[in-house]
């Protein structure tokens, strides 16, 4: 019986990569035996960590349940003692446990045949852990051998250098050493195999194979070394940039590696049979490393990897396609005919697990709109999303975003700023962690679906803007990697692109050097390619304040004090992103000091003004810190408007939640309420967007999305609410934001410099909107001036508020209700949460009853009719939806209208009972609440005997109203008399009663009777009466 185990190694001089270890006593460990497991877990995110670890283990082959350890509890607890590892004296990142696999798993030794584990602090989430998952197999106990040394995955070596081989066996055989196929060394009767073999060839890459055999049965191992060779220096082909170059002629392609410090770089892919080889080392021309290759299959997808300083598996740095083990979990909605991560590509370090992709002959996408015209900077509306978050697990990609642009659109929105799409880490993440900055990651779709998002928003009239992530980058970013110690997992000092250590307080992640030349030139590159090559319309730059050199160590506020460095980089890297695109939006994530920011802002960069805090104590009603005027550019200073402000952003609570959590309440008036939480997000958004300047809304505020940031941890996912929509109250918020932002969209006043905030009312807030120049009696809307009101105090008050100028101004959200202002300093009473935008120019009305201090839609009167034994019945149509009341009017030809009841909201029907025969009545309903009334139609009945006949006794005598609420009339001649009244039930029981004597007859009051059926029995001129009664 032959056995092989194959393995290609390679050995290196300048800079050694350890990987994480696992070594077991004895080397091949049986299941059944006590096995010592050693682990090493430098440049792992375990190193350095001084409390408890414990092993996580699992079986890994031949089990279908139960295949994690019993101990396997998280986070550990003390139950799990016996997974504790012990820390080693002489090296405190060496880790050492010992146990019998059968009894530490509980399960029949047949089932263990490999395990794979991972070390790890008390609780996953403190993300102290060996990174890689590292695999021991068992033997069955039969024969078996183990290559010990060498241990790396790639060997290289010199001419004339020695190799020490060493192979353990698990009993006593016969070793033979072959090189090339030649039989070097023979050894019998060993158990434990060593030999030292000296390279004496000058070139080329020599297989060995080292077989035992004992008891008939043969073991193999196998490796190959390489003989170094120099590295050949020719020149660049002209033309040939950094990155993939394609040709005229469809099979060729040459490829050029930026890698200044490093010394040899491979080509590996299926076109070496992902094996080193000779025939694929690159040229050398100073910091490129390049080849050329022909003969391709045009169209063909061809991954590839480039092995750099004959240890590092990078992926091409300004490759726009890179695969990764986790795009399995891609769905092929999303990505269709995605190619698998080649097994060729696959490395023990998860960091070398990148493959950039090469392909000739490549569909080009055909653009719609070649020359959009961006909106300008002070017109923005810019919705922020997160691809991930905003789109059901199947449509989360950029079809699916396509098919959701009719309704940003309706919203008013002209831009949207995606969350990072580069290549990043993983599939489940905000973005912040990019590794391949010119790749569009796959998770949200292709090269070319992207684009056709983008065409669409711009037929749309929609801007798109990249939030791009450049003060820092991830592991596996090939520039990393070329120039890391692998150790410390840290920078070398010579890196071309990272610092060592971070020169601020808020890095994450390998931050980067913003004043090396290697930087700016890829910055510049990345910032160019997209704006090219996908047409967007510019950046948002997070963390800009970290691109700084200025050492601050953990002093935030020295970090975000002035910085003339930092301004010179940022204006040098705008300059170049103007110099080919001068329209190009370039939007800082800056939060640093005043003159800094406004030195920015005047240069023509836009910047982040986060009002969160404000605008969120206002919704909730609390007065501290609850200025908003600098959510304008002038407070701050500024010539231009070039200030991105927001009430909410990807890294902000979300106001709703807030609102239902945390606000202020007063008597039976509470924010925590969902609907009133819903009516002052209106009121403050009315108070953010009608302010000049861009703005910018997160995914989802536009309706109330009330789940909290930190829900499911705080870059996690969220839950998906688009069925809030259907909630008439979340859709009447959708439709006022909408129509705000359509304001300011549509009138030049919206766009003036002349804007008066008074904050001196600390929870009323009032903004004036003037026209320049000012007019005071404007006749259409380009000379209108605009005043904004709100209360958002807990508690209804009147408030003194400075309209611009007297006359009449007009509630927009109200259908242009006529407010007449009759002096400068001018007395409102709002209710809580109550806002109003007024102009003194007539506008079309919005949608009615967006908001629930306007005026109602009146009702509709439908039916007036007469019902026998209680009057007349009146119906109306509801047509409102925040009426509180309403009010029922009747006219009659003596007196004009007056009213005679009213009913609560949604009631639609009133009998009115107080009516006599054959008279002609007019009846209107208003619909009432707080802010005003609404009159309905009038309708007219003329009441016919069908009353009297209900009511009447005979020609001569009538009772009346019956039903009766507060009292009855007997109504009877005045030459005849009345005696003998009594009421009384079917049961026979008697009530007393008040009467007076009227100049109709007999008045009795029935008030204080019970709500009944009842009786009442009378004689008049000895003629006894009984007429049945229904007191209301």
């Amino acid at each position: 019986m032959l056995k092989f185990k194959l393995l290609l190694f390679f050995i290196l001089t300048t800079r050694v990569v350890q990987a994480q270890t696992v070594i077991t006593n004895p080397t091949i460990p049986q299941a059944s035996e006590e096995v010592t497991f050693t682990v090493n877990s430098e440049g792992t995110s375990l190193e350095g960590y001084t409390g408890d670890v414990w092993i996580w283990t699992w079986l890994n082959e031949n089990c279908t349940t139960g295949c994690d350890a019993p101990t396997n509890v998280n986070p550990a607890t003390d139950a799990q003692s016996d997974a504790l590892m012990t820390r080693s004296e002489a090296n405190p990142d060496v880790y050492t446990i010992t146990f019998v696999p059968v009894d530490f798993f509980n399960k029949p030794v047949e089932e263990i045949t490999q395990i794979g584990l991972k070390l790890k602090s008390v609780d996953w989430a403190d993300n102290k852990q060996t990174d890689t998952d590292l695999f021991v197999d068992f033997s069955d106990g039969s024969f078996d051998i183990s290559l010990v040394n060498p241990s790396q995955s790639v060997l290289f070596v010199n001419s004339g250098e020695d190799i020490a081989i060493e192979v353990a066996g698990n009993r006593t055989a016969d070793f033979q050493l072959f090189v090339n196929d030649l039989l070097i060394d023979s050894q019998i009767g060993i158990s434990s195999y060593t030999y030292v073999l000296n390279v004496n060839q000058s070139s080329g890459s020599l297989p060995v194979r080292i077989e035992a055999i004992a008891d008939g049965v043969t073991e193999v191992e196998e490796f190959t070394y390489i003989i170094r060779t120099e590295t050949v220096n020719e020149p660049l082909p002209a033309g040939i940039k950094k990155g993939i170059n394609y040709h005229t002629e469809m099979d060729k392609v040459t490829l050029a590696l930026w890698a200044p410090n490093n010394q040899s770089a491979y080509l590996v892919s299926e076109l070496s049979n992902w094996e080193v080889d000779l025939d694929y080392k690159m040229k050398r021309d100073g910091e490129i490393f390049w080849i050329t290759l022909d003969n391709l299959t045009p169209g063909k997808e061809y991954p590839f990897q480039y092995l750099v300083d004959e240890q590092i598996y990078i992926a091409e740095p300004f490759a726009d396609k890179v695969l990764d083990p986790d795009d399995q979990y891609i769905p092929e909605s999303t990505y269709p005919d995605l190619i698998d991560y080649p097994e060729g590509a696959r490395h023990t370090e998860w960091y070398f697990n990148r493959a950039s992709v090469f392909q000739t002959n490549q569909e080009e996408y055909q653009w719609e709109v070649d020359d959009f015209e961006q909106p300008e900077n002070g017109e923005l509306v810019i919705y922020e999303l997160l691809i991930r978050d905003y789109l059901g697990v199947d449509d989360r990609n950029y079809e699916g975003l396509i098919d959701t642009l009719n309704y940003i659109k309706s919203l008013g929105v002209n831009a949207i700023e995606l969350m990072p799409v580069m290549e990043f880490n993983g599939n489940n993440s905000w973005g912040y962690n990019p590794a391949f900055m010119f790749a569009p990651d796959k998770f949200y779709g292709t090269k070319n679906n992207f684009k056709a998002f983008i065409d669409e928003c711009h037929k749309n009239g929609i801007a798109v803007i990249l939030d791009i992530a450049m003060n820092h980058q991830d592991a596996p970013s090939p520039f990393l990697l070329m120039d890391l110690n692998f150790n410390t997992f840290v920078p070398e000092t010579d890196n071309k692109w990272f610092n060592q250590q971070a020169k601020h307080p808020f890095n994450v992640f390998f931050d980067m050097n913003h004043e090396s030349i290697y930087t700016q030139e890829l910055l510049d590159s990345i910032n160019h390619y997209w704006l090219e090559e996908y047409k967007i319309d510019g950046y948002r730059f997070d963390l800009s304040k970290g691109f700084t050199q200025t050492n601050t160590g953990d002093n935030v506020g020295a970090w975000s004090g002035r910085d003339n460095s930092r301004i010179a980089l940022l204006k040098r890297m705008a300059d170049e992103i103007w110099s080919t695109h001068p329209d190009a939006y370039v939007i800082l994530e800056h939060f640093a000091d005043n003159s800094e920011e406004t030195e920015l802002a005047n240069y023509g960069m836009m910047l982040w003004g986060n009002l969160h805090y404000a605008y969120s104590q206002l919704a909730m009603g609390y007065n501290d810190n609850a200025n908003i005027d600098n959510a304008y550019h002038g407070t701050r200073g500024w010539n231009n408007p070039n200030l991105v402000s927001y009430m909410e952003s990807h890294d902000e609570e979300r106001l709703m939640y807030q609102l239902i959590n945390n606000g202020n309440a007063s008597g039976g008036y509470s924010t925590k309420n969902v609907n009133t939480a819903l009516e002052r997000m209106k009121a403050a958004s009315a108070l953010f967007y009608t302010i000049p300047g861009p703005k910018m809304l997160w995914q989802f505020g536009e309706f109330g999305y009330d789940v909290s940031i930190n829900e499911n941890g705080r870059t996690g996912e969220k839950p998906l609410l688009w069925n809030y929509l259907e909630d008439v109250n979340r859709e009447r918020l959708l439709k006022t934001t909408s129509e705000i932002i359509k304001l300011r969209n549509t009138y030049e006043v919206f766009d003036t410099e002349s804007v008066v905030f008074r904050e001196d009312q600390k929870l009323f807030k009032e903004i004036s909107l003037l026209s320049d120049p000012f007019i005071s009696n404007p006749t259409n809307s380009s000379e209108m001036n605009v005043h904004v009101i709100a209360n958002m105090d807990v508690v209804p008050k009147a408030f003194n508020t400075n309209f611009p100028h007297q006359g009449n101004w007009l509630h927009y959200f109200s259908g242009g209700d006529t407010l007449n202002v009759t002096s400068d300093v001018f007395s409102v009473f709002l209710q809580p949460g109550e806002f109003r935008i007024y102009t003194d120019v007539k506008l079309e009305s919005p949608e009615a009853e967006l908001i629930n201090y306007s005026s109602p839609i009146a009702p509709e009167l439908t039916d007036l009719s007469e019902i026998a034994e209680e009057g007349v019945s009146i119906s109306w149509e509801d047509n409102s939806n925040i009426e509180l009341s309403y009010s029922i009017y009747r006219k009659t030809d003596s007196e004009d209208f007056v009213e005679i009841d009213k009913v609560s909201a949604d009631v639609t029907n009133f009998i009115d009972s107080e009516v006599l025969p054959n008279q002609q009545y007019t009846y209107r309903v208003s619909a009432n609440n707080s802010y005003l009334s609404s009159v309905s139609n009038e309708l007219v009945i003329n009441t016919t005997s069908i009353l009297s006949n209900d009511r009447g006794l005979s020609s001569d005598l009538n009772l009346y109203p019956n039903p009766s609420k507060d009292y009855l009339i007997i109504e009877f001649k005045q030459d005849q008399m009345i005696y003998d009244i009594k009421i009384f039930d079917s049961n026979g029981n008697s009530y007393s009663f008040d009467s007076e004597k009227i100049s109709e007859g007999m008045k009795i009051i029935t008030k204080y009777l019970p709500n009944n059926i009842l009786f009442i029995s009378f004689n008049i001129n000895n003629t006894s009466y009984t007429k049945k009664i229904i007191v209301k």
